[in-house]
């Protein structure tokens, strides 16, 4: 075990206490650490450069939380959910009458949520669990899950929520995760998502941080027969985003769109690993990962398909597709298909490319300038992503965010560069 993950497990031993969950988690972490590329599932990422090199767990009675949410701006609905630092601030939330709120103390870990380094770290360090539950047939409209972040230097903010779509309801979330500032800090969020028979949820995940800040969330979904799940993630600020994604599809009939969108300058890192597992027959799912990346940043793709033993008529795709607009941008993907049964139907591909110059040229014969043509191209490459969200807010909200966050600085170098 070298300095960091001894500085670590000291840490985490004095938060582990008795509780039998968080020893395991403990001795997990133990024998696995913070991963660097020799662990497969991070072979394009090693976070031990990206974790400050102490665990120092954010504190919780700072600061006027109202401030950081003036910041952050409009949301796309009235309806919100907010956590300052990790707790739940009901005095600044709006909810409809038929979504509860319930916290716990109690540690937990969903039975279909397999262990990591990062998972076993949120699960010793949580203070609080928070449990977000629809009621059966009820169909809510956007609701926002807001998570403010109100750290210092090398400082670690752990959060985890779980959401509860009860039978046949129907809802639609957007999960912003806000931490500006400058300073070198980290945060480790896990949520997970169960779909009761015939329910239909939307999750889309938003991280918005400083320059320096790593982000590690894991989103961990479980479907029920019939059930219908939109995921959505969102990666276009920070130093590093490293977004897990695990989605079990349990019962027949049982639907999952997953889909993720990441845009990178300067030297951003931002690292998508997907898994979904069909458990079930007559299940169906649909991936579509966008990436777009400029100056020396790095995106990296990993997704899985796999589909269990008598899990037959299976339908599943998968495809990662990368744009390149400068010549040190470096994407690596790998798209990936495991299947022990004999009555399915699954595909799956990668492209990486720059701007087409036919396109730009086709454009250009029409009138349009060059300049103008790129960025028409690059946007209707992001918005394909963006538009699987379903909701035109939420597309709204996203897109205005990918133009402040990267469009005006990529964009401006492509018209500076034909000039």
């Amino acid at each position: 075990m070298n300095d960091l993950n001894s500085s670590y497990f000291n840490s985490l031993n004095s938060l582990a206490g008795d509780n039998p969950l968080t020893k395991l988690a403990l001795s997990y972490f133990e024998e696995k650490g913070i991963p660097d590329k020799k662990q497969e599932d991070y072979k394009y990422t090693n976070m031990q450069r990206f974790v400050p090199e102490t665990f120092s767990l954010a504190k919780n009675d700072r600061k006027d939380f109202t401030k950081l949410l003036q910041e952050l701006g409009e949301l796309p609905s009235p309806y919100r959910i907010v956590f300052g630092n990790g707790d739940y601030l009901k005095e600044l939330s709006a909810l409809p009458d038929f979504i509860s709120i319930e916290t716990s103390d109690e540690t937990s870990l969903n039975a279909d949520n397999s262990m990591d380094a990062f998972s076993a770290m949120n699960l010793i360090g949580l203070k609080k669990s928070v449990a977000i539950k629809i009621q059966k047939g009820k169909s809510t409209p956007l609701i926002n899950i807001v998570h403010l972040h109100d750290l210092q230097a090398s400082e670690t903010i752990i959060s985890r929520v779980a959401v509860e779509a009860q039978e046949l309801s129907q809802s639609t979330f957007l999960e912003i995760f806000y931490a500006p500032g400058e300073q070198n800090s980290f945060s480790n969020t896990l949520c997970s998502l169960t779909l009761e028979k015939g329910a239909h949820l939307t999750h889309i995940k938003a991280p918005l941080s400083g320059e320096n800040h790593a982000h590690v969330g894991k989103v961990t979904s479980t479907l029920e027969r019939d059930a219908n799940l939109t995921d959505l993630t969102f990666s276009v600020t920070g130093k590093l985003n490293r977004n897990n994604i695990e989605v079990f599809c349990n019962g027949e009939g049982s639907h999952a769109s997953v889909n993720g969108l990441y845009t990178g300058r300067s030297n951003q890192h931002h690292d998508s690993f997907c898994h979904i597992h069909h458990r079930a027959a007559h299940t169906t799912s649909t991936q579509l990962f966008k990436g777009i990346l400029d100056d020396e940043s790095h995106g990296v793709f990993t997704g899985k398909i796999i589909i269990h033993r008598d899990a037959q008529q299976v339908d599943s795709s998968q495809l990662n597709k990368n744009l390149l607009l400068s010549q040190k941008a470096h994407v690596d993907t790998r798209p990936q298909i495991e299947v022990y049964a004999d009555d399915v139907k699954c595909g799956h591909g990668a492209t990486v490319g720059q701007i087409n110059e036919e396109e730009v040229f086709y454009l250009e014969s029409r009138g349009i300038p060059k300049d103008q043509a790129q960025k028409i191209l690059c946007h209707a490459f992001t918005q394909e992503v963006i538009d699987t969200c379903q909701n035109k807010e939420a597309a709204a909200w996203l897109s205005k965010q990918l133009f402040d966050h990267f469009e005006k600085y990529a964009l401006e170098k492509l018209e500076l560069q034909n000039k």
